[in-house]
């Protein structure tokens, strides 16, 4: 492994401060002294900013122009591959994308290099498995999924918490703060919110005397956002468009104030969590994604129906939890720390183990 590059994908939504987000955690510190060349598409310049790249690391705005070049410096024997974190979708757009990592892994480890799949979860782990998912993941030294049911499904590797656990406040900071919020954010992107939705949002922050206030974290959740705050009779937060670490810093403050956060959203409940508020999935329309990764850290029993019978009892319940939350997160960076330094092992020509 001496001297060699390391090719590494963190393309993603552009409007999703999540986005750049978790993909900047997996790459703080990866592979120290080696140039990286990093695959970012036809992001943004607020996208790139909030990625943390460093001065020497290679963009490419274009897939094809990424492999030809991981191809050329395999073949000498001077690459590493670490895959893209976060949700992929198995269609035919995602299996040719593996059929090629899959060869590029190939001759990448014929070589003598490293491979690493780490921080994957599939949209929908279920039905009839994929080969090439599964051979692409057995290749890899190392191969992490954020949740049960992709590894499962992939039949490959282990499972670690999403990388956005990484990030965050430390425990003196969110001990230290007033938190008089109940801080709302739904998708823009689902049916008209029910009405038994925004009464239960309501008797949450009646049973536990917090101002409602909404946000957005996605650019398109915007419009959502008003709406839902002008029906809750709430204040609506705005959005800081044009700069996705100003807008990650804006929320991470607005989350050290709240002592729940109610969302549909992954990264806004884990952004949540990492800033000592309360997660709390009450969702419009349900969807497993949210409780099987959040359950990785051992919060996936944050979740409520709307159609709870008790729900005033299992939300003061959670909520009175905030010192278990921040414990949960704790062991979720220490695992990522682990993850991180066996990552910089096999890169380094170690075991990676």
């Amino acid at each position: 492994m001496k001297n060699s590059d390391i090719f590494v994908a963190a393309h993603g939504q552009d409007d999703n401060v999540g986005d750049p987000a978790l993909r900047r955690a997996m790459l703080a510190g990866l592979a120290p002294g080696r140039r990286r060349h990093v695959l970012i598409g036809t992001a943004s310049p607020a996208y790139v900013n909030a990625l943390g790249l460093r001065d020497d690391d290679v963009t490419y705005a274009n897939r094809r122009d990424w492999q030809l070049a991981a191809f050329r410096h395999a073949l000498l024997g001077r690459a590493a591959f670490v895959s893209n974190a976060g949700e992929i979708q198995l269609n035919k757009r995602r299996l040719r994308i593996n059929r090629v990592d899959r060869l590029l892994v190939g001759l990448i480890r014929l070589r003598g290099g490293a491979a690493i799949t780490t921080g994957l979860g599939v949209r929908d782990p279920f039905g009839a498995p994929s080969p090439m998912l599964t051979s692409l993941s057995r290749a890899c030294q190392i191969t992490t999924w954020r949740d049960e049911d992709s590894r499962r499904f992939a039949d490959a590797g282990t499972v670690r918490p999403d990388w956005a656990f990484a990030l965050g406040s430390d425990l003196d900071v969110v001990r230290s703060t007033q938190r008089p919020l109940l801080v709302v954010s739904m998708r823009g992107d689902t049916p008209a919110l029910t009405e038994a939705w925004q009464d239960a949002v309501a008797k949450v922050a009646d049973i536990l005397g917090l101002e409602a206030l909404v946000v957005a974290q996605v650019e398109r959740d915007v419009a959502r956002g008003v709406e839902l705050a002008h029906a809750l009779g709430a204040r609506s937060h705005p959005w800081h468009g044009g700069d996705h670490l100003a807008a990650e810093a804006d929320l991470r403050e607005v989350y050290r104030r709240a002592r729940v956060v109610i969302s549909d959203r992954l990264h806004v409940l884990i952004f949540a969590a990492t800033e000592g508020a309360v997660p709390l999935y009450l969702p419009n329309i349900d969807s497993a994604k949210i409780p099987r990764t959040m359950a990785v850290v051992g919060l996936g029993d944050h979740h409520v129906s709307p159609h709870d019978d008790d729900l005033s009892t299992k939300v003061a319940a959670l909520a009175d939890g905030q010192a278990d939350v921040m414990s949960k997160v704790v062991a979720a960076r220490s695992q990522l720390h682990d993850l991180a330094t066996s990552m910089n092992n096999l890169i380094e020509g170690g075991t990676g183990r």
